[in-house]
Order: structure tokens, then sequence, then C-alpha cells
């Protein structure tokens, strides 16, 4: 008996591209500082040595290569373990949309986006 099952990457609704850059979680008493490790249109997954609790809502900034500009977005955390998290993007009002969808035209604009942000796949050849 042979089962077919998807891979994690074709059951992602985002496609996930590896990064490597610092980052900054603003929450509503302090500023952390992190490392950015992977991110989508949908989030983006992260190391900080912070106590966020799940449901936590936060604002990540960072700057995406290779154009250089800061993205600030708000998100919410969805998963942790220890000091790895998962954060949700939240496209609640226009700011974040078009901040979003600026990350987005970076993935579908770039085949080989250098300077920290490697497509998952290309990590692999």
């Amino acid at each position: 008996m042979t089962l077919n099952h998807a891979s994690s990457e074709d059951r992602r609704r985002w496609k996930r591209y590896l990064l490597n850059a610092s980052i900054r979680l603003v929450t509503d008493t302090a500023v952390i500082d992190g490392r950015g490790i992977r991110v989508s249109e949908g989030g983006i997954s992260l190391f900080a040595a912070a106590n966020l609790a799940v449901g936590t809502q936060i604002k990540v900034e960072f700057t995406a290569p290779p154009s250089k500009k800061l993205l600030s977005v708000r998100g919410a955390v969805r998963y942790r373990a220890v000091y790895l998290y998962g954060v949700e993007f939240l496209a609640e009002d226009v700011k974040d949309q078009q901040q979003i969808a600026h990350l987005g035209n970076l993935f579908h604009t770039n085949t080989s986006i250098s300077e920290g942000l490697v497509c998952s796949a290309d990590r692999r050849r």
C-alpha cells in the first residue's frame, strides 16, 4: 500500500523563505531584539529572548532585502517553543496590508533574492 502525502511545502498557504536578519519586536511594554529565521506573506518564525504568550499581539520590524525598506507589520504569536516563535501577520488596517503586499511583491518579482532572504527550495541545491 502506498500513501501519497503532500510535502509540507505543498500544504502551506504561503511559500516560506529563509531569513537571516535582525528584527525588532515591539510590545505594549518593551522593545526586544531578535533574529528572523523564516518569513512568508503570512508570517515569520523568529528567535527572541522574550517571554511572549501565545495570542500576544506585537509589531515586527525588519529590513527586507534587497530593497532595504523597513517593514513594520503587526502580528500575533501563534506558536512558542522556549525562545522560538511563530508569528502570524495581521493585516487589519491599510498600512499593514501595504507592508505585507510589499513583502509579497519582493517574493514574486525576485527569482533570487539575496543578502539574507533565500528561497528554502534553493537552499537544498
